[in-house]
């Protein structure tokens, strides 16, 4: 067979490519992986871990962890019993989000100069030391959550997490908050403070704890998690700056919740959840009544509970006028657990759904 000039050119280029791409074939290692690629990975690894394992594998890994000109931030970072020894090569430096609890007792917070989140997990004088002790240096510390099992001064709490100018968002979790505890005025600079959640398992009075807020001016969304019927008349504070408001209810009547909105100028989302008695709320419902109240007001997201008999809310004079504000009213009819009372089984009712104004 006869073989043509160009036919041949092109065998032998073909063999040529071939042969290179022998001499220099290679396959991708970890030592090829760039910056980027690592920082990504690291974004799956707890800290502690992160800078055991990966320390001194490749160069490229290494810039990433400890080049502050990378600018890598590590978050997570949760100290507590079982953290004998903080590795040292860990850059403190780069740490933006610590959670402490109190079992660890090594003071690291002043090395955390690019902290912006703090969670901080123990007795309530072991917390207010730790945010005694945060340098007034540290300007980017943002978010404070405090979980504690108990508060007999939350006053007191409020005045020491005052002197975080720089917090935007404070949470404040406990199993138990005092009763009642002295009215005063916090002595303090305004706050800057635009979110304020407060979760306990004891109730909270509506008219102490406004008391105690005044320096909070900036609140912008108020989260209390139990609020019950105990609610004396609504004090004369009023919270000029209140977009959104979330309450958990044990039994508040209807009318407190209409003469609270109403004093909250600028209020334009209204959460309820929780234990409710009918009125007002089904029976009665008065749901129009909070847009009345609040110009404001745009949407109230409803995700309450009560507790009746099984017939009383099947009729549709109850359903229709529920459901013509979106509002979902069901019985938990698979609920084993109903209760007696004077020979009637009684069943839980749940109403939730979202009404928005028109």
């Amino acid at each position: 067979m006869i073989i043509s000039g160009n036919a041949c050119e092109l065998i032998n280029t073909v063999e040529v490519v071939r042969f290179l791409e022998s001499k220099y074939e290679r396959y991708s290692t970890i030592h090829d992986l760039c910056c980027d690629i690592w920082r990504e990975i690291f974004e799956y690894f707890e800290i502690t871990d992160l800078f055991i394992t990966f320390a001194s594998v490749t160069i490229a890994a290494d810039q990433v962890l400890f080049d502050d000109n990378n600018r890598f931030f590590s978050r997570g970072l949760t100290l507590g019993v079982d953290i004998k020894d903080l590795p040292k090569h860990i850059p403190l430096n780069r740490i933006i989000s610590l959670t402490l609890h109190d079992t660890f007792c090594f003071n690291i917070i002043e090395h955390c100069i690019e902290l912006r989140s703090l969670k901080l997990i123990g007795v309530i004088q072991w917390v207010t030391d730790i945010v005694r002790n945060i340098p007034q240096t540290n300007t980017k510390l943002n978010q404070l959550t405090v979980i504690t099992p108990t508060i007999r001064s939350l006053p007191e709490l409020l005045t020491t997490v005052l002197s975080v100018s720089s917090l935007r968002r404070l949470e404040i979790r406990t199993d138990e908050l005092a009763k009642s505890f002295p009215v005063s005025t916090l002595r303090a600079a305004q706050s800057e403070i635009k979110q304020f959640i407060i979760d306990s398992g004891s109730t909270v009075d509506w008219n102490d704890l406004s008391s105690s807020l005044p320096a909070f001016g900036c609140i912008r969304l108020l989260s209390i998690g139990l609020i019950d019927r105990c609610q004396k008349s609504i004090s004369s504070f009023i919270f000029q700056k209140i977009h959104t408001l979330s309450l958990g209810l044990l039994e508040v009547s209807f009318n407190w919740i209409i003469q609270l909105v109403a004093k909250i100028p600028c209020l334009a989302k209204l959460k309820l959840s929780g234990l409710v008695d009918a009125d007002g709320f089904v029976v009665n419902q008065r749901w129009i009544c909070l847009f009345e109240s609040s110009l404001t007001l745009l949407r109230i997201f409803v995700n309450i509970s009560l507790e009746q008999s099984e017939e009383s809310y099947h009729c549709e004079k109850i359903q229709a006028p529920l459901r013509a504000l979106s509002l979902s009213l069901i019985c938990d009819c698979d609920n084993n657990d109903c209760n007696l009372y004077n020979g009637n089984a009684r069943q839980w009712w749940y109403l939730r759904g979202m009404i928005t104004k028109h």
